[in-house]
């Protein structure tokens, strides 16, 4: 056969060639990229600043209409004197506020307590409130205006308890002697952000407008106090010109007062409660964490919030010496550079043709290379868990290295084939999956142990021929281990016709106890299905559980993953307590108390097993739990009777029960011994020093 001429992998390094031609195409569009983003920065700057000033400017001529309107109220004021009625008063305030749709609230206030007003409801009809103050008690009395002019009555209140002159609007125009205007505030009633415009009016006709007091109102001379004069400016529009302006897809335009209060934020509401009163919030508490960045970097107009880019402006508003906000308009710069970036992925796609010829040749011949890597090391891994039983060849590789690895893999392999023949597979396995190292090295651990034993094997064997004996001790073998595989058993090793396992160990098992038990009866019925296919074969099990110490015992030439200790001992010596007794599955007492809800088992005696001089209480196991085997369970039940009594001295009683399970059972050994000894004890009284424990005498 021709040999294949191989090809060297490093020639599949000529993918670096479309990485070269990747890395140029990038660089120029980067360097485009920066040269935009510099235009465009300066392009949204002046945006930016368009946008505030926009705000800026409205917010100024909202506000700025109270002035011109307040002062020709007052006018109309000075002309009728102090004997228009308030209804007269009420009506004006009705017009001015049909007038400019931008007024919430108009109002007189004078010194007498007396309150004329005219508000816009919140359904956006218009509505007069008129109250006096008679014998310390504040009437009211509300209407609604219809559209023709005409009033219906609304509400009436014989105490309101109200009182202009105690409200603010009214304290800070009568000490400032002059037009003022209150501090942002919420609106009773209407949880809305607010502002007033309050103008005192004198006596003398005079009122509190800078230069319309010709002794300066300002200084304490004048005039007595005749009343108020009020508008009022609903700043909830603010929010609403802050959604109108949205000058990018996630920009946002946000008017604070010059101590950092907002009043108008496009998504986030700029009212809140505090103890249980409506008040504004301050801007640092906004669910707004852009803005929180923002006012920490007051001034910034370009900075980065949580890793992204933004552009800000910031541009003042003054409605008079005393009044000063501030409107905020900022964005991601990704708002304005979507349109750059896509030019740039545009300019990449020049690039991207020369990449993707380079790109499908580098392909063709990575999957060359990747495939067959991948399945070596696929199969190593399966090597590594000691899994090796597939021996099919791989398929072969055009590159020379990765075919040296294929035959170097098919190789160890089969060597391991031939290793595992001697080592339990299984054990090796849990050994590997617990990451225990392959040294001199134990630890005790609470396990179950399991010894089982072929009942008459010499007498078998002395019937069959030697290949006979090794084909039914395989079978019997391969039987049992796959059982005890299967329950999450650890194999230790064969002895002789006999095999030693254990739960728990190298991987943690929390039900250990219980998965013995059920590959005990498992294990049990195999044996009888292979009696019934003609070979008589008899197995005896005992198993035990408690501390051992579990690990690598041997030397260092070679090792052994075992367990040793009194459980291991005590195991080994139930299987053959079976004999005695007739019985084939003999358990531990700590195994019957780990396991009792999950079996059926029958005590059958206290034991002083052989080398041992303190008792344990030995049961027979008769059937799983799951089962509902009555038969098993009254049995179960008798023998507890029975063994309970006889531990009491109550040996009649001890009789009697072990008799109800010989009816069950007739011939039953164990129950017969036990049963003749009772009533032995029965007739014969045994003395004080009596313990009921029976002692061994062979292993």
């Amino acid at each position: 056969m021709r040999a294949r001429r191989l090809v060297s992998y490093p020639l599949s390094l000529a993918i670096v060639v479309a990485a070269l031609i990747a890395f140029t195409g990038g660089w120029i569009a980067w360097w485009n990229y920066r040269a935009g983003l510099a235009n465009i920065r300066s392009l949204a700057a002046g945006l930016f600043d368009q946008v505030a000033r926009q705000a800026a400017t409205e917010t100024e001529a909202f506000l700025l209409r109270a002035p011109p309107a307040a002062a020709t109220l007052a006018g109309l004021a000075a002309l009728d004197g102090p004997d228009v009625t308030t209804e007269a008063l009420a009506r004006r305030f009705v017009a001015a506020l049909r007038a400019n749709a931008g007024f919430s609230w108009v109002s007189y206030s004078d010194e007498a307590g007396t309150f004329t007003g005219a508000l816009r409801t919140a359904a956006g009809t218009l509505r007069v409130n008129r109250s006096r103050i008679v014998d310390g008690k504040t009437a009211l009395e509300e209407d609604d205006v219809a559209d023709d002019g005409t009033w219906r009555p609304a509400r009436r209140d014989p105490d309101t308890g109200y009182d202009p002159r105690q409200r603010p609007f009214y304290q800070l125009a009568a000490a400032a002697r002059r037009a003022v205007w209150t501090p942002p505030y919420v609106f009773e009633g209407q949880n809305v952000p607010g502002i007033t415009y309050a103008l005192p009016i004198y006596r003398d006709g005079r009122d509190g407008r800078d230069g319309r007091d010709g002794r300066d109102g300002r200084d304490g001379q004048g005039g007595a106090l005749r009343g108020v004069l009020t508008i009022d400016f609903d700043l909830a529009r603010l929010s609403a010109l802050a959604r109108e302006l949205r000058f990018s897809p996630n920009g946002r335009v946000v008017v604070l007062t010059g101590d950092e209060i907002a009043l108008a934020h496009p998504t986030a509401p700029v009212v809140t409660v505090v103890a249980g009163q409506p008040a504004l919030v301050p801007a640092r508490e906004l669910a707004d964490p852009q803005l929180r960045e923002l006012l920490a970097q007051r001034g910034a107009t370009e900075l980065t919030i949580d890793g992204t880019p933004h552009l800000a402006r910031w541009l003042p508003i003054r409605i008079d010496d005393r009044l000063s906000w501030h409107v905020l308009a900022f964005a991601p710069e990704a708002d304005f550079t979507t349109g750059l970036r896509g030019r740039v992925v545009s300019s990449l796609l020049i690039s991207l043709i020369a990449v993707i010829v380079a790109v499908a040749v580098a392909w063709v011949l990575a999957r060359r290379v990747s495939k067959p890597l991948v399945r070596i090391a696929s199969e190593m891994a399966k090597v590594g868990e000691f899994r090796i039983e597939d021996d099919r060849a791989p398929p072969p590789s055009m590159f020379r290295e990765i075919e040296r690895m294929n035959v170097a893999l098919v190789r160890m392999k089969s060597g391991l084939r031939s290793f595992e023949r001697y080592v339990p597979r299984d054990l090796v396995r849990a050994v590997v999956a617990s990451g225990q190292p392959a040294e001199l090295a134990g630890d005790t651990r609470e396990l179950t142990v399991y010894f089982s034993d072929l009942a008459g094997f010499t007498s078998l064997a002395e019937s069959r021929t030697p290949d006979e004996l090794v084909k039914l001790l395989g079978e019997y073998f391969d039987g049992m281990s796959q059982i005890i595989a299967s329950e999450q058993g650890t194999l230790d090793k064969y002895l002789g016709d006999g095999i030693m396992a254990f739960w728990g160990a190298p991987l943690p098992l929390p039900a250990h106890a219980e998965r013995a038990c059920v590959a005990a009866l498992r294990c049990h019925r195999r044996v009888r299905e292979l009696a019934v296919r003609g070979v008589s074969l008899s197995t005896r099990i005992g198993i035990a559980t408690g501390d051992v110490l579990v690990g690598n015992i041997g030397s260092t030439e070679r090792l052994n993953y075992t367990v040793m200790g009194d459980t291991a001992n005590l195991a080994s010596r139930l299987e053959g307590l079976n004999k005695q007794y007739g019985t084939q599955l003999m358990i531990a007492e700590s195994t019957f108390e780990q396991a009792r809800g999950a079996i059926v088992a029958r005590p059958l005696d206290v034991v002083a097993v052989k080398g041992k001089v303190r008792g344990v209480r030995v049961y027979e196991l008769l059937a799983l739990a799951s089962e509902r085997d009555a038969e098993a369970e009254a049995v179960a039940a008798d023998a507890t009777a029975a063994l309970d009594a006889y531990l009491a001295r109550r040996f009649d009683e001890a009789v009697a029960a072990w008799d109800r399970v010989l009816a069950r059972r007739p011939g039953d050994r164990a129950a017969t011994v036990l049963r003749d000894r009772a009533a032995a004890l029965a007739a014969t009284p045994p003395g004080p020093d009596w313990t009921g424990v029976t002692v061994a005498t062979e292993k």
